[in-house]
């Protein structure tokens, strides 16, 4: 079975790693960024009042699996944001920096989850419409809006090529129509986290950059895990 719930708001920003004072977005919520939502929704700690580099909830969620679908039209826009400029305890509050922050427009997101140890009682809290900590699309100031589509039994996709609704990892075997695809953009997202917040593993994945059902068509899907849940095609990450 697998839960399948929405998540959007007027702004998301999540931020590539590798870059410095301006801020640039990966353009879709990575599985990382999943986890979190699913432990804010769920209510796990992360230890940040004993550690702040603590996300001790990566524990909790081993052999969870996750797939994303962009649902809404993906839109840029960049502007400044005023920041004070806190180096350490003893800084001037009173300087102020403005680095650029490249922020995604209007996003929606839809989840699919399946597995693991917490699956019930995230069930439970979509189910009640609770979350027990604040969601939130990157940053602290995009607060999400969650919304339970429900519980769906998964179907075996059979028939190739098939078109997929979601984001679709790049795994061992995959072979895509890039022309039936007709756009194909290719990120390095974080697939996995430690409990100490450090990186452990990133995956290539695949989308189309168009909105909500732009689809990759996949010819032969190698080691991917593809399964027809409601009405969407979903492409599996590889569980946590």
């Amino acid at each position: 079975m697998t839960l399948v719930f929405e998540v959007a708001s007027n702004i998301a920003m999540f931020r590539k790693g590798y870059t410095t004072t301006s801020m640039v977005s990966y353009p879709f919520i990575p599985p990382t960024a999943v986890a979190g939502m699913i432990a804010a929704i769920i209510g796990l700690d992360n230890g940040a009042d004993k550690n702040p580099e603590s996300a001790i909830y990566w524990n909790k969620l081993k052999g969870t699996q996750v797939a994303v679908s962009i649902r809404s039209p993906l839109l840029w826009y960049s502007t400044a944001v005023n920041l004070i400029k806190f180096k350490n305890k003893n800084g001037d509050m009173r300087e102020h920096i403005q680095p650029k922050h490249q922020f995604i427009k209007n996003p929606c997101y839809r989840i699919f989850v399946r597995g693991g140890d917490m699956y019930k009682e995230l069930k439970d809290r979509l189910i009640r419409n609770e979350c027990i900590f604040t969601p939130y699309l990157g940053v602290a100031y995009a607060i999400a809006e969650v919304t339970y589509l429900g519980e769906f039994m998964e179907e075996n996709v059979c028939e190739y090529p098939v078109l997929i609704n979601t984001i679709v990892p790049v795994i061992d075997g995959l072979v895509i129509d890039i022309e039936k695809s007709r756009s194909v953009f290719k990120e390095t997202v974080p697939l996995v986290q430690d409990a100490d917040r450090s990186f452990v593993k990133s995956i290539h994945v695949l989308h189309s950059g168009q909105r909500g059902l732009g689809n990759i068509c996949v010819k032969e899907k190698g080691k991917l895990e593809l399964s027809k849940v409601g009405v969407d095609r979903v492409a599996w990450f590889e569980a946590w």
